[in-house]
Order: C-alpha cells, then sequence, then structure tokens
C-alpha cells in the first residue's frame, strides 16, 4: 500500500499535541505501508531524519509569506479561511499536487486546511482518501471569538469561524473517510459528510516513554501543562489563577504551582510572581515535571478533542484533576480514577482533598496507568489507523 500524507507542519520535532498526534499515527501507518509525507513551512526546514526513519520520502516546500500590508487585506477581503490560506500559496499547491499525482493507493490530508491540496487531482477520482481532524476547528474558533473580550481579535476570529464553517461543509463531502479525536467530534464530521466512512482516534500516549517515576516534591505541587501560546490554555490558566489559586494558597500556605509548556505570553510569565508559581517556558523533556507534581490541574473550558496532558500524565502515573470539557473524549476513564470538577469552588475542593489523601492518589495513579495502558497506547492506536487506511484501500479497490 503506497500512501502520501499532506501536513500543515513536520511533524518533528514532536513539541505540541497535534504535531504529536500526526507523528505518532504516521508511525503507525508506515508500519503497514510505504508512506510519502510532503509538508511546508515558513523558514528553512528541521532536520527530518526522524521521519525519514520510518517514512519513503519527506519533502518540504518552503513557502515566501506574503507582505504584512497584503497580509492585513486578505484578513479582511479573502473567502477562504486565514488558517488555510496560511498553509498555502499558488505554487505550494501546484508543487505539492504535482508530486501527488503519482501512483498512490491512499491520499491523507492532516488537518481541514490540507483538503486543497489532495482533492481533485487528475488522475486519482477511484483513488481512496482520508481526512485526519484534531477538532472542528469552526466550532474551535466560534468558542474561542465568544470567550474573548471584544477587540480585533475577537472579531477576526467570529470572521474565521464563519468561513471555516463554510469551507468544511464544502470541503468534507469529497473525502471518503474520517479520523476524528471523540465521539462529539464524530458527530459533528457525520453531518459534514454524511457518506464519511468514521474512524474515532483518541488522542494517546507513548506508554514506553511515559512511564510512573514518581518523585513528588516535599511540598504540595500541582502541574499546569501545555503549549502555553495557544489560547485555551491562556484561558484556563487565567482562570484558574483568578477564581482557584488565591483559595488554594490560602488553605496550603506551603503550595507549588508549575506552569510548563512553549511560548507562555507575557501574561502567563507574569505568574510567576506569585508565591510557589514557577513558569518554566519550553522544557526538553516534561518527565521530570511530571515526577515531581502531586497532581495534574486541567482547567479547560474550550476546546475540542482529546487532551494529551491528561493521558500523558495518567501514563506517567500523576493524578489528574480536570473539567468536563478538559475530559472530552476520555470516555474509557472512569471518573473514580480520572476527578471531574466544572466549578471553580468544586474543583479547588476536589483539589484539596486530593492533595491531603496521599493513600488515594497513589490508587488514583495504579488505575490510571492501566487504562492508559489497555485503551489509550500510541503504539495500538497507530495500528488501529493503519487498519482503517488499508480499510478505505480495500473499499476503494471494490468500487473501482
Amino acid at each position: 500500500m503506497r500512501v502520501a500524507v499532506v501536513t500543515p507542519y513536520l511533524p518533528w520535532p514532536a513539541d505540541t499535541g497535534g504535531k504529536l498526534r500526526s507523528y505518532y499515527l504516521l508511525r503507525g501507518l508506515a508500519q503497514r505501508a510505504d508512506v510519502d509525507l510532503y509538508t511546508v513551512c515558513y523558514g528553512p526546514p528541521p532536520a527530518l531524519a526522524a521521519l525519514a526513519a520510518f517514512c519513503r520520502r519527506v519533502e518540504v516546500t518552503v513557502l515566501t509569506p506574503p507582505a504584512v500590508r497584503l497580509r492585513q487585506l486578505r484578513l479582511l477581503t479573502q473567502r477562504l479561511p486565514r488558517s488555510v490560506t496560511y498553509f498555502q500559496t499558488a505554487q505550494s499547491l501546484a508543487t505539492i499536487r504535482q508530486k501527488l499525482a503519482g501512483s498512490y493507493d491512499l491520499l491523507v490530508a492532516d488537518e481541514i486546511s490540507m483538503a486543497p491540496y489532495v482533492l481533485g487531482l487528475p488522475g486519482h477520482a477511484q483513488t481512496a482518501n482520508v481526512i485526519m481532524r484534531q477538532k472542528i476547528d469552526y466550532l474551535h474558533y466560534a468558542e474561542v471569538a465568544a470567550s474573548r473580550p471584544w477587540n480585533e481579535d475577537k472579531v477576526l476570529d467570529w470572521v474565521e469561524a464563519r468561513r471555516l464553517k463554510r469551507f468544511e461543509y464544502a470541503m468534507m463531502p469529497h473525502f471518503q473517510g474520517a479520523v476524528v479525536c471523540s465521539q462529539d467530534d464524530a458527530t459533528v464530521a457525520a453531518e459534514q459528510g454524511p457518506q464519511l466512512a468514521l474512524d474515532i482516534l483518541v488522542n494517546g500516549a507513548d506508554t514506553a516513554y511515559f512511564t510512573p517515576m514518581r518523585q513528588p516534591d516535599p511540598d504540595p505541587t500541582l502541574l499546569l501543562v501545555g503549549t502555553m501560546h495557544y489560547y485555551p490554555n491562556i484561558d484556563a490558566t487565567l482562570h484558574f489563577f483568578q477564581t482557584m489559586y488565591p483559595a488554594l494558597h490560602q488553605a496550603l500556605p506551603n503550595l507549588k504551582v508549575l506552569i510548563v509548556g512553549h511560548l507562555p505570553p507575557p501574561e502567563i510569565q507574569a505568574l510567576g510572581a506569585l508565591p510557589g508559581v514557577t513558569v518554566t517556558g519550553s522544557v526538553p523533556d516534561v518527565r521530570p515535571y511530571l515526577a515531581r507534581s502531586w497532581l495534574s490541574t486541567v482547567p479547560l473550558r474550550l476546546g475540542g478533542g482529546t487532551r494529551l496532558k491528561i493521558v500523558e500524565a495518567l501514563a506517567s502515573g500523576l493524578p489528574v484533576v480536570s473539567t468536563t470539557i478538559g475530559a472530552q473524549g476520555l470516555d474509557q476513564v472512569d471518573r473514580d480514577i480520572l476527578a471531574i470538577a466544572d466549578t471553580p469552588e468544586a474543583f479547588v475542593a476536589t483539589t484539596l482533598q486530593l492533595l491531603k489523601d496521599s493513600a488515594e492518589r497513589e490508587r488514583r495513579s495504579h488505575c490510571g496507568r492501566l487504562v492508559i495502558e489497555k485503551h489509550y497506547s500510541w503504539q495500538a492506536l497507530g495500528q488501529q489507523f493503519a487498519n482503517f487506511c488499508q480499510t478505505m484501500v480495500t473499499q476503494a479497490a471494490t468500487r473501482s
């Protein structure tokens, strides 16, 4: 089986949730197929060795950004979403589409923004195609717009949500299969493409990499981890410190909070001035922070898909307190393992209860690891993705 996969970014180094998902699903697919990876980037591409180790071919098309003034005008006048036009130029479309004209059994678009690269290719009318969705993009932008104060970003996100909704409903009917992260996302995808074969592939953890190595700090320690320039994580972190941290610190004056993740904006960096709070920024390895912490807290109010941060914490034996939105898609994790709290008061009470009960934390640590090994290992999820792709190719061959 020869497969071409087009991604909006090089999935290595796997330093964001999206890259991690793409990397492990590609690696699983490559165990069953010859995979050619095509991607785009601005500026010099990073090293390709980690991907070349399992892909037959890795090709990067370098994009040239438009002038600032032209980019601003496009935001107001273009019909396509900016999250689509950001990843394409006329030249990149022509270059990659020409390369995809070769002999492939399956074309895979990783994210809706890559749909223009793989749809309508000459000579591929009978070729199977699959779209990978990490979230329902238009709903994400609509939620973000609704949560922002009135400013330019709110208007731009609202416009982007409307453009994305139109774009998604136009593109999805042209795909034969779709991979999504949760049942909620599957419901929307089925509405956008009623003919789609759907597979729900939750996010996972590399259970050989994330293992329980508990070395908790002497003082009670909470972990907030994620890509810190991603708006839902900014919102969650600020919400936590505005509505929960004061009560937690009052109850436990020796409380420590670790904020770990890439590119924290100034408002997140400023939290490091609070008692017991450390803002690390980017770290080469998150595992030492998972090992040090007593609990992982996930106070998300926005988002879609499945939270890698929860799966990786549980794989590492770290108990988690999350909102319902934060735990979206984790249907195999019982609520006596993953603590759920949806109001600041309940979140504080649940967090304090677990911080004061070492035996309960130990029970959740053990049970959480077992659940991840059984249902959420990237090794098993990668094979599930490969099986789905093989099924799509077999069905396409039958139709032709």
